[in-house]
Formats: C-alpha cells, sequence, structure tokens
C-alpha cells in the first residue's frame, strides 16, 4: 500500500511541475501570429524633410529582428533592428543592443499594409512589396 501511495505522489508531483512549467512558458511567449505579417519588403509614400530619398528605401524586415533599408533595390543603406514590447508596440533601435529606441504604436498591421505613429505624431503607412 504506501509502494502505491509513493509511486502516485511521484506521478502527481511529476505532472504538477510538468503543467507549472509549460503554463510559466505560455505566459512568457508573447508571439502574436499577426506580427509575422510584418516579414518581408515594405515601402512607403512619406516624406521626411531629414531625408529625400525616404520614400525610396525598402525596408526588408527580417524574422531575426534586422530591418534592411536599401535605395532602389540595389544599394543597402543602413541595418537597423525592431523589436514588440509585452504592449504590442514597435521598439525600433540602431541595433540589436542598443538602449535607445524609439517606440511606435502600431495603428494597422495586415498582411499588405503596415500604419505607425511615434511618440512624436510622426506617422508612417508602409505597403507591402509583392
Amino acid at each position: 500500500m504506501n509502494k502505491l501511495f509513493i509511486g502516485l505522489l511521484i506521478v502527481a508531483a511529476g505532472a504538477g511541475t510538468f503543467l507549472l512549467l509549460r503554463k510559466k512558458k505560455d505566459s512568457t511567449e508573447t508571439n502574436d501570429p499577426k506580427k509575422e505579417w510584418i516579414l518581408g519588403a515594405w515601402k512607403t509614400d512619406a516624406v521626411t524633410a531629414a531625408d529625400s530619398n525616404f520614400n525610396k528605401y525598402v525596408f526588408d524586415f527580417q524574422k531575426s529582428g534586422d530591418v534592411i533599408r536599401t535605395l532602389n533595390d540595389s544599394v543597402k543603406a543602413d541595418t537597423s533592428h525592431y523589436e514588440w514590447n509585452k504592449a504590442g508596440e514597435l521598439l525600433w533601435k540602431k541595433n540589436a543592443g542598443d538602449s535607445a529606441t524609439v517606440t511606435y504604436t502600431v495603428l494597422k498591421l495586415t498582411s499588405d499594409s503596415l500604419q505607425i505613429v511615434s511618440k512624436d505624431s510622426l506617422s508612417f503607412l508602409f505597403t507591402k512589396i509583392k
């Protein structure tokens, strides 16, 4: 009888540990399937005063979190980094280890359009390149 009780206790402890670890993993995962829509090449029609070529850039969002910006699909201009925070905002950095970020609120994210706005009210509408 004691062996049966000890066996059931071990099984119950194992099952409890499994469920606790599984629940903890699920709660820390913030992956939203819609966030995968950002992957790929995007173009914007916005023109900013800082860069007259801004509407000619192609922004390629990589799964690794890198954003490769090219000019006219040929000249690689630079690479930056993006990530999502828990509030679903898009954080844009110069590189992955950079602590300085520009936070964008995502107003619209579909499979073919992305509209973001910064805290300074700079708004960008990106369209996916097919």
